[in-house]
């Protein structure tokens, strides 16, 4: 036993100091002690399961992937190449090529390793403790618990059935874990997080030291251990909705006890982010330096501008945009920075918008210049590309808490209940569910915005910070106000498709291209309700993919029990919980039809 928990905590330490991002002096001297390797270190080993690559914060090379491919299949940002039909007049396969086949792999491989690898390590160590040791030591394990759940949720909403069960087995010898289907994986799930959340209601630091310990590798929380509890609510939430078409029964109930319990992440206060450790290399490997890179993927949508927040330009906008204009969304300001000529004017994403508005804002050469990308030389973020993009200054914020879980996805799937539901959640207010997710939605792009920081001379240093990518002082009278307009909008559609409709754009504008995941699986939930056909645009010729494939080592390695899931390993077959069997697809392009 102690060979293995040497192992371990030494797993654990080099995590900790070296991919986990965290300032490694302070870990090492807080928590290493090497004349007592031998003990199960929780706090230690605590700070390593958070701080994985791509768990809670995002990777450099997955985000540079998912914004080649991934992101277009989903329309989160516009490349002006691909609206031109003379350049895109080809299917694009998304699991193709350089970045496809990393893309679609990655999440898998990190589950089932990374991520399991430090919690089935704790586990093992818990299992050896005292009764004492474990009373004192379970509050890192119920925490563990919904981090995995949050997750095995993630992957399996990618992959459909996944090993989880066995995932990380190495310690027991169980080197080729079987494939759990998705339903037992969810029902799983939201048992464990349930569970999870009744501990740590009732759980009771000893001493004073004990809390101090926790809170000082808790990232996410602080050791506040009522965002725990609603973070495992909300996730459950989440989970609940996404049984809507094939267990509604089970999600029904479980939502009306989350109702009756009013403990999740409701609350602009109760929003949980990871900020980053180290700043010195947050640019070098993390999600900045991938959208640095594909800034040419960052083009603002109209679907967004327009569509969503119920943008049009003006003549003289340029100028300033009227105070008195409180019917457009006023996150405009922070998460979008203007054109060329100073004017916010998203890009269509269809060839015949892009040919017939462009022309309204720009001149032939103009054009001409930003399809081919011929309005740079330093770059993608270059301050005299032509058009409007993703705010750099709210974006490349390297003190940002990157968001995870948070108040406006809990109003949001609240509304949708109460939508789908009608009746059934008596207490639930959808139009103030909508007021709050745009108000906590808006603050934290605000607040991100304004406390940017870094600039050319800066450690870490950004370039290419356009002065008018500042955000005004946010304005309360204005986001009163279109609060209340976009409530009273929701509330006047007549149609619950309408409804379901105006809930999922309001989470696409906010989770963007910090978190496709959720986008893409609330999409291909939501298809059913819309008659076969996806909610959101996807950039022309782009194929749709029901789920990622499944990396081709599976096949190689774990080949007995691959063999029960490859019928599935194809692009058009549509997970468990989409209640579908046919696939639905992109129709936008004329490569597609």
């Amino acid at each position: 036993m102690k060979t293995i928990k040497n192992y371990i905590t030494g797993i654990a330490l080099g995590m900790a100091v070296t991919g986990a991002m965290v300032s490694c002096d302070t870990l090492e001297e807080k928590f290493y002690n090497p004349d007592v390797m031998t003990e199960p270190n929780f706090s230690l080993l605590f700070a390593s399961v958070q701080t994985q690559g791509h768990l809670f914060r995002y990777d450099y090379g997955t985000t540079y992937h998912y914004m080649r491919g991934f992101g277009k299949m989903l329309g989160l940002g516009v490349s002006p190449l691909y609206i031109d039909f003379t350049q895109n007049n080809s299917i694009v396969r998304p699991w193709d090529g350089w970045s496809g086949t990393p893309f679609n792999e990655f999440i898998f491989t990190q589950t089932n390793t990374a991520y399991s690898r430090e919690i089935s390590g704790m586990k093992l160590l818990y299992n050896n403790m005292t009764d004492e040791e474990k009373e004192a030591n379970s509050v890192y394990m119920l925490c563990c618990d919904i981090i995995r759940g949050y997750a095995f949720q993630r992957s399996t909403d990618l992959y459909d059935d996944i090993p989880f069960s066995e995932a990380g087995g190495g310690y027991q010898e169980m080197f080729y874990a079987k494939y759990d289907t998705q339903e037992e994986i969810y029902t799983s799930i939201l048992e464990s997080l349930k569970s999870a959340a009744e501990g740590l209601a009732s759980y009771q630091f000893k001493t004073d030291g004990a809390q101090a310990t926790f809170s000082s590798v808790d990232m996410l929380c602080n050791g506040n251990l009522d965002q725990w509890i609603r973070m495992a609510n909300s996730l459950r939430l989440r989970m609940a909705m996404r049984l809507c078409h094939v267990k509604p029964d089970v999600a029904k109930s479980t939502i009306q006890e989350l109702v009756r319990g009013n403990r999740m992440l409701t609350e602009y206060s109760h929003d949980i982010g990871f900020e980053e450790q180290d700043k010195t290399h947050a640019f070098e490997l993390t999600f900045f330096r991938g959208i640095d890179e594909r800034g040419y993927e960052c083009g603002a949508p109209e679907t967004i501008l327009n569509d969503i927040m119920n943008y049009h330009y003006e003549p003289g906008d340029e100028n300033g945009i009227s105070a008195s204009r409180h019917d457009f969304d006023p996150r405009l300001y922070a998460m979008f920075q203007p054109d060329i000529h100073g004017r916010y004017i998203g890009l269509p994403l269809t060839f015949e918008r892009a040919d017939s508005e462009l022309p309204k804002y720009y001149t032939e050469q103009e054009i001409t210049d930003m399809l081919n990308f011929n309005d740079t030389d330093k770059g993608p973020w270059d301050p005299n590309r032509i058009p409007s993009m993703y705010n750099r200054r709210t974006y490349f914020n390297f003190d940002m808490k990157f968001p995870v879980m948070g108040s406006t996805e809990t109003n949001l799937l609240l509304a949708e209940a109460a939508v789908r539901w009608p009746g059934d959640f008596g207490n639930i207010d959808a139009k103030e569910c909508i007021k709050k997710a745009i108000d906590a939605s808006t603050r934290f792009y605000y607040n991100v915005n304004a406390t940017m920081s870094y600039n050319e001379s800066s450690l870490p240093s950004i370039q290419h910070i356009k002065e008018n990518a500042k955000a005004p002082q946010l304005d309360e009278s204005h986001l009163a106000d279109y609060e209340e307009y976009a409530a009273n909008k929701f509330a006047a559609l007549s149609s619950t498709k309408d409804k379901l409709k105006f809930i999922f754009d309001q989470k696409f504008c906010h989770m963007n291209i910090m978190n496709p995941y959720e986008i893409y699986s609330e999409a291909r939930r939501l298809v059913k309700d819309f008659d076969g056909e996806l909610p959101l645009l996807s950039t022309p010729n782009v194929v749709f993919q029901e789920r990622m494939f499944y990396p081709s080592s599976e096949l190689a390695n774990n080949t007995e029990n691959f063999q029960k899931v490859a019928a599935k390993n194809t692009y058009d077959t549509p997970v468990w919980w989409t209640g579908r069997t046919t696939p639905t697809a992109n129709r936008n392009g004329n490569a597609l039809q």
